[in-house]
């Protein structure tokens, strides 16, 4: 019998239908397939009879279910098509838009492609594994001791107020609002582009000799499974016409020009460090050996971006503070502790009178932080467009005070144990050492006074290399989305792409793993990761928020505009009026090697007024002011990510445009509804 076409139910069109999304057509096929199937399956043949018509044949059942599966295929091909159209118009228009301030070239597929975090867990703990670092445990304690004490504590606490906080909120919500790396999210200001490139510069600078230190943690680890840790003796092989002494032995050594056994374990075992930076010497091949193996890991874990590093930082964010509480306890149990928890905590109140206390605050807040890197923009851009990134950016930020505070407790407690058990009158600031050497000198030789000191220089040392994990994951991955988000194609060869960086990377650091390689590391440390990210700073500062233009709130306004920018300008023109040339114990550097730590610290800020002159000259239009202008404009390009969000956003700003013009509710609905108005002009 034949049936009557008019009974063929209409399925709405993609078009109408409410899961309609341009940028997976597929989405649409399995939700109408599901429908359909489920209508079949769950009706009795009665039922299906009586749906069809008047159908009494099995074969004629199954020839009016294939007359809709064609029906219902039909809809699926128009609205692929469709898609596909809607793809390649917009590729078209982005064609066009080359060599203008247009500088994000991405169609919606490749958005769509990028990825998200899998929860918000992820990204606090992806962001608090950033800020706490290497640097919380040893740099935080010893400025504290050298500047104040519990005096430090006030600037850098009202630099945290002033500059911190809200520089690291800025970045959060500029990555989360546009959601792209720091190099394709300029287009807000694309005569500051440079600054994107310079972010990514420094990050891989600091990427290269951050793992090196890493490195270090590997050697001391596996130096550690011994009957007697190692640097607790002066061993003939490495101590010979060395001076060294077992502290414990024999404390009046100490005037006559000699060494602690753990400094020259540091200095002629672990590193073999040479006379200078003239004498390079030979690759050491075990320190080679632990820079490889720190590279497999961390390529390893980020084989597929935030997938995989997302769920390894619920384990490297939260070890480091158990590892922590642990020391912090056994430390406050021994004799002595309290003596250097108050040296640590006393204020030295004349400290603050004098102006490097405060720069040395400002830099400390600055860098603990790790802003202006383009890490935190990278991060917040997989965020989901309506999180509460205020809260976030908030926690942080004090969990890395706290953090700070926390270490410089367990290390000043563990110094003044290890001075009371000296005795003979020793004084905490005679067991302290600065830089690298709290870490790789006091520290360990602390370590040797506790039960069982194979054990907790173990866990001190795999803090230690958790603590670097984290934020070399965050730099890494930043280099690598970053070029991504330029190059959208690379997204399609993600693990080959992290691959090939990491063994570019590591054949990068095989200078710093030299007999001479701490001196490269010094140069590094100083230029290329210190002194060209405070410029960054200071350019992304003015360019978020003079060129482009926000209206916070009264306390955000006055610090985005006003107060961050001059602490950051203070600390940089300072550095520049007191800088003293490098130095590294009693050696001075030679002339030459000052010049190659300027050239990679121009390296990076090189690429702000290259890319401004760059973005200028591609400007349309008649004249050089009118090219400058433009290339201050946003594009029509710049928005969140999503298009659905974008669409919300550009209809926000017309609204708010509107009511600026004292418009009425009738032309308010009108410039709603409309999708032609350009709003980049408005913003």
């Amino acid at each position: 019998m034949k049936t009557d076409k008019n009974m063929v139910p209409e399925y709405p069109s993609f078009e109408h239908s409410k899961y309609t999304t341009h940028r997976n057509p597929s989405h649409h096929t399995e939700v109408m397939e599901r429908r359909r199937h489920y209508s079949d399956s769950h009706m009795s043949r009665p039922s299906r009879a009586r749906k069809w018509g008047s159908i009494t044949s099995a074969s004629s059942v199954k020839s009016e279910r294939n007359k809709v599966r064609r029906h219902h295929s039909q809809y699926s091909r128009t609205s692929s098509i469709s898609s596909r159209r809607s793809s390649i118009r917009r590729e078209a228009v982005l064609a066009d838009r080359r060599g203008t301030a247009n500088i994000r070239r991405m169609s919606t597929q490749t958005i769509a492609s990028r990825g998200n975090w899998g929860s918000k867990w992820e990204f606090l703990l992806s962001c608090i594994g950033l800020s706490v670092g290497i640097g919380n445990v040893w740099r935080f304690p010893y400025l504290a001791y050298e500047n104040g004490g519990g005096a430090f504590l006030i600037p850098y606490l009202l630099m945290l107020v002033f500059a911190g906080k809200p520089m690291y909120f800025m970045e959060l919500a500029f990555g989360q609002f546009a959601g792209v790396g720091p190099l394709a999210i300029w287009s807000c200001v694309p005569i500051a582009k440079g600054v994107g490139f310079a972010m990514v510069t420094v990050s891989l600078i600091i990427v290269i000799y951050y793992n090196v230190i890493m490195s270090y943690t590997i050697f001391y680890m596996a130096s550690t499974f011994q009957y007697e840790v190692p640097w607790s003796r002066c061993d003939p092989l490495w101590a010979n016409n060395t001076n060294c002494h077992v502290r414990s032995e024999n404390v009046t050594l100490m005037l006559n020009n000699s060494k602690t056994s753990s400094q020259v374990y540091w200095e002629h075992y672990v590193l073999q460090l040479t006379e200078g930076i003239e004498n390079p010497g030979g690759i050491k091949w075990d320190l080679s050996l632990c820079l490889l193996f720190s590279w497999i890991i961390i390529v390893f874990c980020l084989l597929k971006g935030i997938k995989t590093s997302g769920k390894v930082v619920y384990f490297a964010a939260t070890f480091p503070y158990i590892i922590l509480l642990i020391l912090l306890i056994t430390g406050l149990l021994q004799e002595g502790a309290l003596d250097g928890v108050l040296y640590f905590i006393t204020p030295t109140w004349q400290k603050l009178l004098d102006i490097k206390v405060w720069q040395a605050a400002a830099s400390q807040m600055f860098f603990s932080l790790s802003v202006s890197m383009g890490a935190l923009i990278m991060y917040s851009s997989y965020n989901d467009f309506r999180n509460n990134i205020f809260r976030d950016a908030m926690v942080v930020s004090v969990m890395d005070t706290v953090t700070s505070l926390i270490s410089g407790t367990v290390i000043f407690s563990v110094l003044g144990a290890m001075a009371h058990d000296l005795g003979n009158g020793t004084r905490v600031e005679d067991v302290v050492a600065s830089g690298p050497g709290l870490a790789f000198v006091a520290y360990p030789e602390a370590l040797t006074r506790l039960p069982v000191p194979q054990l907790w220089s173990v866990l001190f040392f795999l803090m230690l290399y958790i603590l670097g994990l984290d934020s070399e994951f965050a730099l890494l991955e930043n280099v690598l989305t970053s070029i991504s988000d330029e190059i959208p194609i690379l997204r399609n060869h993600k693990i080959k792409f992290c691959i090939i960086t990491g063994i570019i990377c590591f054949f990068l650091g095989l200078p710093c793993v030299t007999k001479g390689g701490q001196y490269i590391l010094e140069i590094m440390d100083k230029y290329g990761g210190g002194t060209a990210v405070i410029l960054i700073a200071i350019v992304e500062s003015i360019a978020i928020n003079w060129i482009y233009g926000q209206k916070p709130g009264i306390y955000w306004r006055i610090t985005w505009r006003y107060t961050s920018p001059a602490i950051l300008t203070f600390i940089f023109i300072y550095s520049l009026i007191e800088h003293e040339p490098l130095k590294y114990g009693d050696y001075n550097y030679p002339y030459w090697a000052e010049g190659i730590g300027w050239l990679l610290a121009l390296l990076s800020m090189a690429q702000i007024p290259i890319w401004a002159v760059v973005m200028i000259l591609r400007q349309k239009g008649p004249g050089l002011k009118n090219k400058i202008k433009q290339s201050m404009t946003p594009t029509e390009d710049w928005g969140p990510a999503e298009e659905i969000s974008k669409d919300d956003w550009k209809n926000g700003m017309n609204r708010m445009k509107t009511i600026e013009k004292g418009a009425s509710p009738e032309k308010l609905d009108q410039n709603a509804a409309s999708d032609n108005t350009d709003v980049t002009q408005y913003i």
